[in-house]
């Protein structure tokens, strides 16, 4: 008997999958589809059943008492995972490990395909939301080693990406998803930049990229906002906001369709993406001054018996002005009044909304909310 120890596990992403069914394929994984993802502890996944329970309740001197229970469904499997962003120089070429992850968030197509989100770079690497109007998005699996265990999660999608922008962190994301099927391989074995796991009828072989260890790490305290009044970077009044923490997430907002056929165990069917959401909030002190967060608040509070949806550019730089950063740029945004709280150096919590633009007006139809660039020094 073998303990499963978490500090030895190791989680991959995979696009050679079915393109019908979205399930994992056993053989043929190269280091084009298939690479490995350094992940922190805590991650997690896990797929749950729905279950109905039937009880008695009658009168009488020896009433029935007993209940039926039943598993009516299998839900979707769950994951979560999180990542430090660690933009790299490969052969001259900026990119990212997780840049399928990137991708798979709003992206249709694998890197490099007809319409992916992302793209690497001679200066720069990038991913927008250009092609996220879909129903579906790629399709990918994961394959989960827990020590002595291999997991498969089947068909996922990535719903939500949150950044938290806490100054004593390194610059991370969150990830969180569902897949299709849960199933489990035992025995892997992992070379340099091999891996097999075999049980009977089920297993996994192949070649996968190897995670990159060099790439430099990104400190959330050399953060900088950019923040002006109107639609995009210098067409109204600037803002100078030094942030003490904050968030920003994104959410592809899946639903799944679950059969409810009688004598059965119903498994999802498929699923869609809904709403593309983009919002988060900064926290910052209350300063007095041009330009600063009390500037900014009395603005918005005068604003705020005409200004419908008052209009912002936002520009927020992990990483601060340097030559390795992250670059998450909304050219529209709405603000709400920011909040006061009472400390004892008096704060302020600015909460916003990334929107779609055409020109300098808002535009509800376009997918251009948020662009993200990845930059770091060619070596």
């Amino acid at each position: 008997m073998a303990f499963n120890l978490i500090r030895n596990s190791r989680v991959f992403f995979t696009t050679n999958v079915d393109t019908t069914t979205g399930a994992v394929l056993a053989g043929s994984h190269t280091a084009a589809t298939t690479r490995e993802i350094q992940v922190l502890e805590g991650f997690s996944f896990s797929q749950n059943t729905t279950s109905e329970t039937v009880t008695l309740n009658e009168s009488g001197i020896a009433p029935v008492r007993g209940q039926r229970s039943f598993n009516t469904a299998l839900d979707p499997a769950d994951f979560s995972f999180t990542t430090y962003m660690r933009p790299a120089d490969v052969a001259s070429v900026i990119t990212c490990e997780e840049s399928v992850l990137w991708n798979a968030m709003f992206g249709v197509d694998p890197i490099g395909g007809t319409a992916p989100a992302w793209t690497d770079g001679a200066t720069f690497a990038t991913c927008v939301a250009t092609n996220s109007n879909a129903h579906q998005l790629q399709k990918f699996g994961l394959i989960i080693v827990v020590d002595e265990t291999t997991f498969v999660i089947d068909n996922c999608v990535l719903n939500t990406a949150t950044i938290d922008f806490g100054l004593d962190a390194i610059a991370s994301i969150q990830w969180a998803g569902q897949g299709g099927v849960l199933r489990q391989i035992n025995s892997p074995t992992i070379g340099a930049g091999s891996l097999t796991a075999n049980a009977s009828g089920n297993s996994i072989a192949g070649n996968f990229l190897q995670k990159n260890t060099t790439a430099p790490y990104i400190a959330n305290k050399l953060s900088v906002v950019t923040l002006d009044k109107g639609i995009g970077v210098g067409n109204g009044t600037a803002y100078n906001i030094p942030i003490t923490g904050g968030s920003l997430t994104i959410s592809n907002n899946v639903t799944y369709l679950t059969p409810a056929n009688l004598a059965t165990v119903n498994k999802p069917v498929t699923y869609f993406t809904s709403t593309r959401a983009i919002s988060g909030s900064l926290n910052a002190y209350l300063r007095t001054g041009t330009g600063f967060s009390a500037d900014l608040m009395g603005t918005m509070l005068t604003d705020s018996a005409t200004a419908v949806s008052p209009d912002f550019y936002m520009k927020i730089s992990i990483g601060g002005t340097g030559t390795t950063k992250v670059d998450f740029e909304m050219p529209g945004v709405v603000l709400t009044i920011p909040t006061v709280n009472a400390e004892q150096v008096v704060s302020t919590t600015i909460n916003f909304t990334a929107q779609g633009t055409s020109g300098n007006n808002f535009d509800i139809g376009a997918a251009n909310e948020l662009n993200i660039k990845y930059t770091t020094p060619q070596v």
